[in-house]
């Protein structure tokens, strides 16, 4: 029987697991999602052949000669590592496919690693990948033809106790939006897809999980289809969350849907409080002066808002992004990260700045939302990641909390989050006897930058 073997390299943020806090709050867990992506590839692969999973985050990636062939996915950050991981197998004569989110952004890249490179989904690509390596004529890049239909992932390959979120399903794939920064969009080409809704009920059931996690980019992208879904979903007694845009809030019915079915939280990409970014991002679709009576309607829903919001906007400043921090807190969202703007392989982004000449590096690894790798217009690369950290430190400190978090009714897991966020950042900074960068200090960075 031949043998594949499906590696997910480690993510460089992956570290962050690995402190006291993280691991009291992730119950000691290795990792916190499966890699759903690969487990959806092997529900692919012809039954005639064996299938081994491999997440690095988990265990070591072995590298020998004992499979036949390779599949490799990579985000951004760890493609550095998935083309380590790929020469070396490659050395020993093993055929290695390489795919996932970077590849698929930039294939002619990724083919100096691998004999094939799959562009977009597993279930379009990898079945006629299989058939031309048992053929002989495995190579070259690969695309989706046609219409592909959503795999049910291969969860037995998985061992769930080491992931703290093992009830990670997908319904749907895509975004109708096309945001300029968002990786989605090149993933997907546009294209926005859902399952067949019994498929999915089938696989909740079969799952036994009372709380699930959607991994969806946006669980509303089809609000029609949505509405039938989450009838559906109700029937199963489950409560969950997931991600959406914020124009769920104008439909109140399909929140009062949502609710019903068991939706206890959303994550919602607000990106910027200022209308000037969104523009700039291409997110047109939304205003955001009604951001806060629209997530006011979600929470009258009884449902959680977890925001996202960008910084590094061309149209930024360390001003207007203090501002960003003082709106979160204004419009009291539970929880809220605030993402470094990325320029991603495969976005209009990567090439606006690619051609601009203001990308500060290649190192791929530092592609995260932690790290500036492009030249800001209105602040210099430090200036930018203070903001970040400063962003953190303000919005989690203990009188934000008090003041955006009710003791009544009672918010257990978002407490229980922001003393975690509150307490790793403190950890962190103490350990490593770094200063904590703080808005109320910005004049100093200005100092900084200056010498």
């Amino acid at each position: 029987m031949r043998k594949l073997r499906l590696i997910s390299p480690i993510n460089p943020l992956n570290h962050l697991m690995e402190s006291d806090i993280a691991r009291r709050v992730t119950f000691g867990r290795k990792a916190i999602f499966m890699p759903l992506g690969l487990a959806v590839a092997a529900a692919v692969v012809p039954r005639a052949w064996q299938v081994e999973i491999v997440d690095e985050s988990t265990r070591p990636v072995p590298i020998a000669k004992d499979v036949d062939l390779v599949g490799i996915t990579a985000m951004t950050c760890q493609a550095p590592r998935a083309y380590e991981i790929a020469d070396a197998y490659r050395a020993l004569g093993v055929p290695v496919i390489l795919g996932g989110i970077h590849p698929s952004g930039l294939p002619d890249e990724a083919i100096l690693h691998a004999t094939a490179v799959a562009v977009g989904e597993a279930e379009g690509t990898l079945p006629r990948m299989i058939a031309d390596f048992e053929a002989g004529r495995l190579g070259g890049i690969y695309r989706p033809e046609g219409q592909v239909e959503i795999a049910a992932p291969r969860r037995d390959l998985l061992k769930k106790e080491d992931y703290l979120v093992s009830s990670a399903v997908q319904v749907s794939r895509g975004c109708p939006h096309k945001c300029r920064f968002c990786t989605t969009h090149a993933m997907y080409a546009g294209r926005y897809s859902m399952r067949p809704i019994e498929a999915i009920c089938d696989e909740i059931r079969d799952l036994g999980a009372k709380r699930i996690v959607f991994a969806d980019d946006n669980i509303i992208g089809h609000p029609k289809w949505a509405r039938e879904f989450y009838k559906e979903l109700a029937k199963l007694g489950v409560t969950w969350c997931g991600q959406a845009t914020i124009t769920v809030a104008r439909d109140p019915e399909l929140l009062h849907l949502m609710k019903q079915s068991g939706c206890s939280g959303l994550i919602v990409g607000l990106e910027s409080p200022n209308p000037e970014s969104l523009r700039e991002g291409n997110k047109t679709y939304c205003d955001p002066k009604d951001y806060i009576p629209l997530l006011s309607e979600m929470r009258r829903a009884k449902i959680g808002t977890w925001g996202s919001l960008l910084l590094g906007f061309d149209c930024d400043t360390v001003e207007s992004l203090h501002a960003t921090v003082k709106f979160a807190r204004d419009a009291r969202l539970g929880i809220t990260c605030y993402p470094i703007l990325t320029p991603y392989p495969g976005t209009p982004l990567f090439a606006e700045y690619e051609s601009q000449g203001r990308l500060l590096t290649r190192d791929w690894s530092k592609y995260n939302g932690a790290t500036v790798v492009f030249q800001p217009k209105n602040m210099t690369p430090r200036q930018l990641a203070n903001c970040q950290t400063a962003a953190f430190r303000e919005f989690y400190s203990w009188r934000s909390m008090w003041e955006r978090l009710s003791l009544w009714p009672p918010q257990k897991w978002t407490w229980i989050i922001n003393i975690g966020i509150n307490q790793g950042f403190r950890h962190y900074y103490r350990r490593t006897r770094k200063h904590m960068p703080d808005f109320r200090e910005a004049h100093l960075w200005e100092a900084e930058a200056a010498k």
